[in-house]
């Protein structure tokens, strides 16, 4: 199961002991838990952190639980958050759901109550993170499908994007976060690697195989594949041929 990462935000120092106590006593899955007796903080916390679950109280100084919880749901909509209140109002739980609140639950709240939403919220973490891996190692897929068919070509990133149906930035995003690099250096690496099969398979002159792997200056072709290399273009096909002998 994965773990999650806890922010309770209660006024009384009591009920954030009592929540970290359940997780210690109860072993949940929390990889780590944050903590704050006001509004203010709590919205700059999840900010920082994106907690999956938060434990809000309702009346807080500096910002009260309702405008806290549409503030984080706005900026992160998978983040669950639970009202924890003294006070059974049914209006201010109605409006509470409406914003996209989860559960609402009454003080005192029980140990069996605490380790439940966190267990589900872990669970829900995991098939969200999933879905997710899902979601980007497509997104990946069709990238690499439209940088090999267009390799002659310049590719802008704009392009990529319009062909996978996401925004630029949003596409970089999560191009970097799957495979730990850019895609302006992936395009590189793709193009290099394909001048190097040219090179050892072919007879076309350098400046021919600049052209056919997206490079309009033969010159700044062989810088680059020189600083991938460590080698010039010729050179790497001299060596090569050498070998064959």
């Amino acid at each position: 199961m994965r773990e999650i990462k806890l922010l309770v935000a209660d006024d009384e120092q009591m009920v954030r002991t009592f929540v970290k106590s359940v997780i210690e006593k109860e072993k949940l899955p929390v990889a780590q838990v944050f903590e704050t007796d006001n509004g203010v903080d709590a919205i700059r916390i999840a900010q920082q952190y994106h907690p999956e679950l938060v434990l809000l109280d309702i009346r807080m100084p500096g910002c009260d639980g309702l405008r806290v919880a549409e503030q984080i749901i706005e900026e992160n909509k998978n983040t669950r958050i639970i009202i924890i209140s003294a006070y059974n109002d049914f209006e201010y739980a109605r409006t509470a759901f409406r914003a996209g609140v989860t559960d609402y639950l009454l003080k005192p709240v029980r140990p069996n109550e605490i380790a439940s939403l966190i267990t589900r919220a872990a669970e829900q973490a995991f098939v969200a993170a999933k879905a997710d891996d899902t979601k980007k190692a497509s997104l990946v897929e069709a990238v690499e499908r439209f940088v090999e068919k267009n390799i002659e070509s310049p590719i802008q990133l704009k392009d990529i994007a319009a062909a996978v149906f996401v925004s630029p930035s949003h596409l970089s995003k999560m191009f970097k976060q799957y495979t730990g690099k850019s895609l302006v250096d992936y395009i590189q690496e793709v193009r290099l690697l394909a001048a190097e099969k040219l090179l050892r398979d072919t007879d076309l002159t350098i400046t021919e195989i600049a052209g056919r792997v997206g490079f309009n200056d033969a010159a700044y072709f062989a810088t680059c594949f020189k600083n991938h290399m460590d080698i010039t273009p010729l050179q790497f096909r001299k060596t090569y041929l050498k070998q064959l002998k």
